[in-house]
């Protein structure tokens, strides 16, 4: 039996993602940390934000306060649903300095969902937005918090907040004379970030401390060779390994300036910005048309790939230094690996994969072996154990020797490689969004009868669901 790569706690050596974030406010408070889509103000109120590092440490603050004075309990699970907008990242940061749990849950989800995969984590507050396009997620928060026992405190950012939900707004005021500011947390928790991914039966929980977070950011960072000082772009909110690992992570680890996008307005680079180094994280078959919007060339791409053979991109006409295929198995693990030839990604190797992937790389943070023709994996980014030991513990399964099942079915090869053939029995992913089939017939038949529920092959979302009735409406 080999021995187990660095734990997170190890690779990380202690270190809390509010304590880098608070580290970035203190060395570079005047550079701006974070943007807001430049459509912001077509989706959502609210006209687009540029704020500061310091700015950004004091809606923080402000926000963590406003958490801490409705009393909820060291520990205590808030659920997130946000877009790609400041708020979005600011949330996550309050939350983890009141020494909360953050759970954050895709836009798309709606009551039935929520409700489904929340239940679950069992969450004292609810922070959501009052506007998105036509629909009121705040009035969607309120029917959640009514379904579930926990839910006491649905709170909102924007116009018009529904009575019964607590309204928030991002405070960059000044800090009142006298006030004495929160201690952040200095050492890992042992969850921060709890984040959902899918068997067929339903919804279960991935939760995460400081120690494995860093190590998924570590990767993309170190791959994409994301200096100090430099640019994201990101098209993925942070309601998932993807979108927290692939670039928030990376964002605090290297205290540049993390750009927001939302939908397809991508901004093209100015005039006076085209000689900084950017970097740009987004679904793998999206990164051409992206890359094409910013009209210039970028550092490097993360090409996020969910899907079995989703890896398999022709990038030779994208303008970049460096292309990097972030292969993402749910929400158990990833792999980062600089394509050599941008016709082609690298086979994923069999064993130790070290940040950097290069020969004589750094740090191992994740460890590959495929047994009776599933993937498992183990190392600095795995989570240690399931969240919470409640019914969907049994969902996450690990090995005598710390290997994690993850549900891929892959093929082996000779060479010390392999290719993955297809995700877990009964998921379907849907446009990044992975759900449970029984569990999607389950609540249809609740509603229609003699429904059937099917996925198939779609060259753009990768799967999409085929629904057929006795009784069309």
């Amino acid at each position: 039996m080999t021995a187990p790569p660095p734990s997170g706690e190890e690779l990380a050596g202690g270190v809390s993602l509010d304590a880098l974030f608070r580290a970035n406010a203190v060395g570079r408070p005047e550079l701006i940390a974070l943007t807001d889509p430049p459509n912001r103000d077509s989706f959502t109120d609210g006209l687009p934000r540029r704020l500061t590092f310091d700015q950004t440490n004091l809606a923080i603050e402000r926000l963590a306060q406003k958490l801490q004075a409705i009393s909820l309990p060291a520990g205590s699970v808030v659920a997130v649903q946000l877009p790609n907008i400041v708020e979005s990242i600011v949330a996550l940061l309050a939350i983890m300095r009141a020494g909360l749990i953050a759970a954050p849950v895709p836009m798309a989800w709606r009551r039935s969902d929520l409700v489904a995969a929340l239940g679950s984590v069992e969450p004292k507050a609810f922070i959501t937005l009052a506007r998105l396009d036509e629909e009121r997620p705040a009035e969607t928060a309120c029917e959640v918090a009514a379904e579930l026992f926990s839910l006491s405190f649905p709170c909102a950012f924007g116009e018009g907040v529904p009575d019964g939900v607590i309204p928030l707004e991002l405070d960059i005021s000044e800090p009142i004379p006298g006030e004495s500011p929160l201690t952040p947390s200095l050492a890992p928790g042992e969850f921060t970030i709890v984040t959902f991914d899918a068997t067929s039966g339903g919804f279960f929980p991935v939760g995460r401390g400081d120690a494995q977070w860093l190590a998924i950011g570590l990767s993309a960072l170190l791959e994409a060779r994301i200096d100090s000082g430099d640019a994201i772009i990101s098209t993925l909110p942070p309601n998932s390994l993807a979108g927290i690992g692939g670039a928030v992570v990376p964002w605090l680890l290297s205290g540049g300036t993390l750009e927001l996008v939302h939908g397809p307005a991508v901004p093209p680079i100015s005039a006076g910005e085209k000689g900084r180094r950017r970097h740009l994280l987004g679904p793998a078959s999206a990164i051409p048309e992206l890359v094409a919007k910013l009209q210039g060339s970028v550092a490097s791409c993360i090409a996020v790939n969910r899907q079995p053979g989703g890896r398999n991109y022709d990038y030779s006409s994208v303008p970049t230094e460096r292309m990097v295929d972030f292969t993402i198995f749910g929400e158990m693990g990833a792999v980062a690996l600089r394509r050599r030839d941008p016709e082609e990604p690298r086979p994923i190797p069999l064993g130790a994969i070290s940040a950097p992937s290069e020969p004589r790389g750094g740090p191992v943070v994740l460890e590959t072996e495929v047994a009776g023709g599933e993937l498992l994996l183990r190392g600095a980014m795995i989570p240690r154990s399931p969240f919470p030991a409640g019914p969907t513990a049994n969902a996450l399964k690990f090995r005598d020797d710390g290997f994690a099942h993850t549900g891929f079915r892959c093929r082996r090869h000779d060479d010390g490689e392999f290719v993955v053939v297809s995700g877990p029995d009964g998921v379907v992913t849907v446009g990044g969004l992975r759900f449970g089939l029984d569990d999607l017939r389950s609540r249809f038949s609740s509603a229609v009868a003699n429904v059937r529920v099917a996925s198939v092959k779609d060259p753009l979302l990768g799967e999409r669901l085929h629904i057929e009735t006795d009784n069309p409406p």
